[in-house]
């Protein structure tokens, strides 16, 4: 187990010394072979570049299971130009499997290409869902949608790094994902994973995924049309 504090009022938004000197090291390696991309960490923001180019970067996503001594946690690094993430990675130490993707070129896990799953009726799927840090009043309606749709599939995990199950998506380990209220280094490295390897990503509507205005449905596309239908009919989100 690992020493931690809280960043803010809630209970689980909990960073360790080891993000610090994770992203210290990691912003110290772009920042010397991209000295003209701007960055965007989750413990100290943006470098405030003006650039075409950013990296986000998630020195631990998933701290919560980190430091609990649960290996389900991974650092992802996504490249975005001009609005769109074109470079993915997502590595998780703990089972030495590192998810990388650049536009164009496929998706690839340890060097070897991924290939989504190939399921295309919603019960038949295996889902991860995560759920918004705040306690508000929409709380419950996740809750809820999360017990229908693990009462009506194979299941619907929550394994606590968005990161982690995008790049499950992408190697056909589960079938979908929907979150919502994620920031852009949450999601930026398995946005390029999920898009490479021919998943589909969305909102909860079907329209474009905007990071940090929408929620984030995400898919192997086989499934994806019927997944966003039963969140809205559930109405829940």
């Amino acid at each position: 187990l690992h020493d931690s504090r809280q960043k803010n009022k809630n209970i689980r938004d909990l960073v360790t010394e080891v993000d610090f000197l994770s992203e210290k090291n990691i912003k110290g390696i772009l920042a010397s072979q991209f000295p003209k991309h701007n960055i965007v960490a989750e413990e100290s923001g943006g470098l405030g570049i003006n650039s075409n180019y950013c990296w986000h970067v998630d020195p631990i996503d998933g701290t919560v299971n980190y430091i609990q001594g649960i290996p389900l946690c991974a650092i992802s690094i996504g490249l975005e130009l001009n609005g769109k993430i074109i470079v993915g990675a997502v590595h998780n130490p703990f089972t030495r499997e590192l998810f990388y993707a650049s536009q164009g070129n496929g998706a690839f896990l340890n060097g070897h290409a991924i290939r989504l799953s190939e399921k295309d009726k919603l019960e038949e799927g295996l889902y991860i869902a995560a759920f918004s840090s705040d306690s508000d009043d929409n709380k419950d309606r996740e809750y809820q949608t999360f017990g229908e749709m693990n009462g009506n599939t194979l299941g619907v995990l929550r394994i606590g790094s968005a990161a982690l199950a995008l790049a499950y998506i992408a190697c056909g380990r589960i079938d979908g994902f929907w979150a919502k209220d994620l920031h852009s280094w949450d999601i930026a490295g398995g946005l390029a994973l999920v898009r490479e390897a021919g998943g589909q990503v969305s909102d909860i509507h079907g329209n474009a995924f905007v990071i940090g205005e929408s929620t984030l449905v995400a898919s192997n596309g086989h499934i994806h049309n019927t997944l966003i239908k039963n969140l809205n009919l559930l109405n829940q989100l």
